[in-house]
């Protein structure tokens, strides 16, 4: 048989073939858009579930008007706090050479270490060479009758000075229970003047001034 003799016979299995193939996909499609609309369905129902368990949304609020468009409003508050708000008291950088000192007779004395380098700082900034109008010398600033007073013979060098303040700063808190106002004041002016004031503290200014100051050193101590 002849090439031009078989070409009407491939024509019509071509023509064939393409029937049969429209004919499969007829019959597919609607099966396809069925598929389809299941999966569209089963999207829709994780979206609306997604929805129902996410919380809402938190409204966030505007930074207000009077803040520093430079700062956040957080380190704005803090920066105002700051301000407020006075840096604590430090101790005069000479104190180390005395801690030794210091904490041989707090352990004598029972007298808080913080409280005894509060009083120093106060009345000497610790210049063990400090000598006041009224006599007053060394780190605490103890008059030679006081020193004998409590036995110490003489307050002129860091140890004898520190005893002896130490000593009457123990015998005025036991004089007036432990109420360290109180024994501050009468180690300024004398527990006889306390006690004229009712076991109150005194409206000397001197006195008040000294009694606010050495507490504010000590606290800056025992806070830290």
């Amino acid at each position: 048989m002849s090439i031009l003799a078989l070409d009407p016979l491939l024509r019509a299995l071509k023509i064939r073939a393409l029937f049969a193939i429209s004919a499969i996909g007829l019959a597919i499609y609607p099966a396809y858009l069925e598929y389809e609309a299941k999966c569209l369905d089963v999207k829709a129902e994780a979206a609306v579930a997604a929805a129902a368990v996410a919380p809402a949304p938190v409204a966030v609020a505007a930074p207000k008007a009077n803040y520093s468009p430079v700062l956040a409003p957080n380190a704005q508050l803090l920066a105002q706090v700051k301000k407020q708000v006075p840096p604590k008291p430090a101790l005069d950088k000479k104190a180390e050479a005395y801690e030794d000192l210091i904490l041989t007779v707090s352990r004598e004395h029972k007298v808080s270490p913080a409280l005894i380098r509060a009083v120093i700082q106060a009345e000497s900034k610790f210049n063990h060479q400090a000598v006041s109008s009224q006599g007053a010398v060394g780190l605490m600033q103890v008059l030679p009758s006081t020193a004998r007073s409590v036995g110490v013979k003489s307050p002129d060098t860091p140890l004898d000075n520190l005893r002896a303040g130490t000593r009457y700063l123990k015998l005025l808190l036991d004089q007036f229970d432990d109420n360290e106002l109180l024994a501050l004041a009468a180690y300024n002016c004398g527990p006889d003047a306390i006690r004229r004031y009712g076991n109150q503290l005194p409206p000397f200014r001197e006195t008040q001034k000294f009694v606010t100051m050495v507490l504010e050193y000590y606290h800056s101590q025992i806070d830290s």
